[in-house]
């Protein structure tokens, strides 16, 4: 691989750019143009709700979570999602069974699905609510509460307290988002249907020639995103898979892209790239997690334009695409939601030090930032991440690496510093499949494949396939 090294040490490089437009003369987005954004005024947290925000841990490698335990007892039971509440709550979904805990809520002929709701430390079950086939996915509308949930049944929205459906629709869902005014997007295979906050069908998007991996909703633009990658068969790089990001208005109308470059104007990014989760943070920003197979990626150029380098910042070897060879590894990017302009990136990589520091594979499955632009993900890494074996939970040094490493990441607004970088698996395996940040509230939900995993204060005594970590938030 031919390296390119676009940074210096902790500084943001080019300016952002902004990404083309989607048609011959388009101008950039004026929010809502196409479909007038609806507005819905609803209840807030309240500060006696909410956890007090702590300041950052002294070290990048030590987390105090307020609560660690396994959920369900199958080991088919997984966590997929999580997500806060208005009220500082922590709503969790997954295919969740045995747990208990607050009030059990049935729904349709109900199953082994849950959206499991918990207090802001994770400490106490509140309520359970359980659906049909398995939770894929959840998010909590920012205004009004109502939980968007994917199924293998459909996507359902409902309300705060998860105990009514407001409606169901569709036969399965792999992601959902919803806007703060309600518009809900939900994929099912290589299509994203976009609902209104009654249910009603807005538009339905199919990206031609493309794999769709994620939707986001931004309801003060009026967009909603997909991400994904398409295949090429054709240019300098054959084969070779191109990350996108789209945006469409509600009516289904593409109004920017990002990525997503011409197969002829690659140059010599041939590395395979995928933009595997893309969501809005709750400073309004859009947010992108993607991976690449090696270093010369179109990750390291402009989301506009492949010929300019990408605004990255590099605080070490662990952001920098080096010594990679065809490693698998992360790709953290900020957008604004109305334009597609890059504003800030970074490489995540692991690496062997037993073998001069050799990339390694490293793979995210989650991403979202807080009020403050705060950048947090997750996912699973081979061996290994930066200061692993110095990795403290509740002040308890964790067993080494043992094969899948579920991390979790929080990096500074500008990128520039690490605030946390650790795992939760205690000599277990597995991958962290969704992060949630708000309110002065932090949490993560995992896949356990096998223990064990770090526990404290558990709600659940014995081992299951679900995990749910939460730590104190950041002021």
């Amino acid at each position: 691989m031919v390296l390119i090294l676009l940074t210096t040490a902790c500084q943001v490089e080019p300016a952002a750019d902004t990404p083309r437009w989607a048609g011959p003369g388009a101008a950039p987005l004026t929010p809502a143009g196409a479909s007038a954004a609806p507005t819905v005024a609803s209840p807030k947290a309240s500060p006696a709700d909410c956890p007090d925000p702590r300041p950052a841990p002294r070290s990048a490698s030590s987390l105090d979570p307020t609560a660690a335990s396994y959920l369900g007892r199958d080991g088919d039971d997984i966590a997929t999602a999580v997500d806060v509440s208005n009220s500082c709550e922590l709503v969790v979904g997954g295919r969740i069974t045995g747990l208990t805990g607050g009030t059990t809520t049935t729904l349709g002929r109900g199953g082994a699905g849950a959206v499991v709701r918990l207090d802001g430390a994770g400490r106490r079950v509140l309520g359970i609510t359980r659906l049909a086939g398995a939770v894929e996915d959840l998010e909590v509308r920012r205004d009004g509460g109502e939980i968007a949930v994917a199924t293998d049944r459909g996507v359902w929205l409902l309300d705060a307290r998860a105990g009514t459906a407001r409606w169901q629709r569709g036969k399965s869902a792999s992601r959902v988002a919803v806007g703060a005014a309600g518009t809900v997007a939900a994929l099912s295979g290589t299509t994203v249907t976009v609902y209104d906050l009654k249910g009603a069908t807005l538009a339905t998007i199919l990206p031609q020639g493309r794999t769709v991996s994620d939707v986001a909703v931004d309801d003060r633009s009026g967009l909603v995103f997909v991400s994904g990658f398409r295949q090429v068969q054709s240019g300098p790089c054959v084969p070779v898979q191109i990350a996108y990001v789209h945006a469409y208005d509600r009516r289904g109308k593409m109004r920017w892209r990002a990525y997503d470059h011409p197969a002829d104007r690659l140059g010599d990014l041939c590395a395979d790239s995928r933009a595997d989760r893309v969501a809005m943070g709750r400073d309004g920003k859009l947010y992108l997690a993607g991976e690449t197979a090696g270093g010369n990626s179109i990750f390291a150029r402009s989301a506009a334009d492949a010929t300019r380098p990408a605004p990255n910042v590099v605080i070490d070897k662990f952001t920098q695409a080096s010594n990679t060879s065809n490693a698998h590894y992360t790709y953290l990017a900020r957008l604004d939601p109305a334009s597609g302009r890059h504003l800030a990136g970074q490489v995540v990589i692991s690496r062997i030090d037993s073998k001069g520091d050799k990339g390694n594979t490293i793979k995210p499955y989650a991403i979202t930032a807080d009020e403050s632009g705060r950048v947090y993900a997750g996912g699973v890494s081979a061996y290994q991440i930066a200061e692993r074996s110095r990795i403290t939970l509740g002040g308890r040094r964790l067993a080494p690496y043992a094969g899948g490493d579920a991390w979790v990441l929080v990096l500074s607004a500008d990128l520039r510093r690490r605030t946390s970088w650790v795992v939760f698996t205690d000599g277990g395996s597995g991958a962290v499949r969704g992060v949630a940040a708000s309110s002065g509230v932090a949490a993560a939900v995992a896949k356990v494949d096998k223990g064990p995993f770090h526990r404290t204060r558990a709600v659940q005594s014995d081992a299951g396939g679900g995990y749910l970590a939460v730590w104190p938030g950041l002021p």
